[in-house]
């Protein structure tokens, strides 16, 4: 997955929620590039591309991310997410306000970030 589907991917233990987050589900990145489904695999949450636009490059379907978020503060979560296609960890922080979700990512100890908005399919 590319360095901004990285950073626009959420999740998080099973473990930290009592209900399931609302992050999870199918999304539309803002700049209408991929689609994602935000799921449980296992006792982990997990990221997949499910469609990616002809000619982005750096995407393609099937790439996941492995993430890892907790709660922290109304309708957001922190933690980390795991790109195994790149072996690159990010930091994240996520928002979800009804079927809006806003992604925060940074690499490099924080001195590379991105934001990006998404949109509930």
């Amino acid at each position: 997955m590319g360095w901004a589907a990285a950073l626009l991917v959420v999740g998080a233990e099973s473990a930290a929620f009592a209900s399931d987050p609302p992050f999870l589900g199918d999304w539309a990145r803002g700049d209408g590039k991929t689609h994602i489904r935000v799921e449980r695999c296992g006792g982990e949450i997990c990221a997949l591309n499910t469609w990616v636009r002809s000619g982005v490059s750096g995407e393609k379907i099937g790439d996941r991310l492995t993430l890892n978020i907790a709660p922290a503060g109304a309708a957001g979560w922190s933690g980390n997410a795991f790109d195994p296609q790149r072996n690159q960890t990010y930091a994240m922080k996520v928002h979800v306000a009804n079927n809006r979700m806003i992604t925060d990512g940074c690499t490099m100890g924080g001195l590379m970030c991105r934001s990006m908005s998404w949109t509930r399919l």
